[in-house]
């Protein structure tokens, strides 16, 4: 279709138009691989917000009953803008209309869903929250008012809420000016209600309503860690080996390979009941026990395999930066919990991990990274103090993983680029 009335739009309004735009990757919908753009207007949008109306399509395939695949094409009219504020309260939150393509998970792990079924007007309608909020903050955000507004919201509504990226709108490309202006304002309206819950728990600390990390001081991890006690890693990938040979040796690993060989089995025999059926039925139950057990052993041996090499290398990374912030005498800081009485700084990502202290360079501030520096998308801060100045870069790696001496580089040029914005402020 025609870009013309969202360019229209975009020259009413006083918006820049351009007929594709770089948008963040958060959330199930923008990070889509076969997802474009189709025309955007940037700017500050109706509403108040600064933003990015656009329209954006993917291709959506679904295997069905039949085993067939299918794929159907899912246009959307949607606006995009940053809450970096929310991330520590809220770093995923999503919300579904009935006839919208819109995902509730947001592209989050660890979701759980927002009971909204005793609300009459919200009957169809699914939500869900990061497994780690304040469930105090989300009913404050989810206010009668709010609840009541979301129930007047059209069917094919939904928004994603991803690391500090709002992504709000309805399905299919709209032309009409007045429901362009509607969804705008729409999306103003949870950016500033979301945006407002946050900067209220800050005047009171931020701490006590900050959403727990689950991933965080896992026990399994912990445990791990202590058992396999090494020196300081010259890398993120050195120690894999010993943590290769803790897991091999752990009856944990094994009996959760098993576990999976036993429940994919199970699976594969619903599409393949003829098999043990036609077996049973002519009394072949020993060839059909030995093929289901090797069916569960060939599964739980690359099961295991898996196990082995993800887990060795998640430790031998974990290890890395423990050791790095102990001889550094940096603190590590729960991410969650960090960015919460840090929301002030507006850090524009969700880190994996926080050290904070004098940092290499001498700077007192903290160090957030996101990623392992092997994707486009991980990042790297410096936070200054609890306000910023914030300045960040692409986390990049060489193999074998990162060294301690480039996240100390990165530590050095990014404390520099903070003091100098210190610095060059208006006093």
């Amino acid at each position: 279709m025609s870009a013309s009335p969202l360019a229209r739009f975009a020259k009413s309004h006083g918006l820049s138009y351009a007929e594709s735009a770089d948008l963040p990757t958060q959330g199930a919908t923008l990070n889509q691989g076969s997802g474009k753009v189709e025309g955007a207007a940037t700017g500050s949008l109706p509403g108040g917000i600064e933003g990015t109306l656009v329209r954006f399509t993917y291709v959506y395939k679904w295997t069905g009953s039949d085993n067939h695949t299918r794929e159907e094409e899912r246009p959307f009219t949607l606006v995009v803008t940053k809450i970096p504020e929310s991330i520590g309260f809220v770093p995923f939150l999503g919300f579904s209309g009935p006839a919208s393509n819109l995902d509730e998970n947001a592209g989050g792990e660890d979701m759980v869903p927002i009971e909204m079924q005793h609300v009459k007007a919200l009957k169809g309608y699914s939500a869900k929250a990061y497994r780690g909020i304040s469930e105090r903050w989300l009913a404050q955000l989810l206010s009668p008012a709010m609840v009541q507004w979301l129930g007047r919201c059209d069917a094919d509504f939904g928004f994603e809420l991803s690391s500090g990226v709002l992504v709000a709108g309805r399905g299919g490309y709209l032309e009409d000016p007045a429901k362009l202006e509607a969804v705008c304002k729409d999306a103003a309206y949870l950016a500033n209600a979301i945006r407002e819950e946050s900067l209220e728990e800050v005047g009171t600390g931020g701490e006590s309503e900050a959403a727990r990390d689950v991933r965080f001081a896992d026990p399994q991890t912990e445990a791990a860690l202590a058992a396999v006690p090494i020196p300081s890693p010259a890398d993120a990938s050195a120690a894999r080996a010993e943590f290769a040979g803790h897991l091999r040796g752990s009856a944990a690993t094994w009996l959760r390979a098993l576990r999976s060989g036993v429940l994919w089995t199970l699976v594969f025999n619903v599409p393949a009941v003829a098999i043990p059926i036609v077996l049973i039925a002519n009394d072949l139950i020993v060839p059909l026990a030995i093929f289901e057990g090797a069916l569960i052993a060939l599964i739980a041996f690359f099961s295991f395999r898996a196990r082995v090499r993800n887990g060795a290398q998640k430790l031998a990374a974990e290890a890395f930066y423990r050791a790095y912030a102990a001889d550094r005498e940096l603190t590590v800081e729960e991410p969650l919990g960090f960015l919460a009485t840090h929301a002030e700084a507006e850090l524009s990502f969700k880190p994996d991990r926080v050290f904070s202290g004098v940092l290499p360079g001498g700077m007192s501030g903290a160090l957030a990274m996101a990623g392992e520096g092997a994707k486009r998308s991980d990042r790297v801060a410096v936070i200054a103090g609890p306000r910023g100045p914030v300045a960040e870069a692409e986390l990049q790696a060489e193999e074998p993983g990162l060294s301690a001496a480039t996240l100390d580089d990165y530590a050095k040029s990014l404390s520099a680029e903070v003091a100098e914005d210190i610095a060059t402020r208006p006093n």
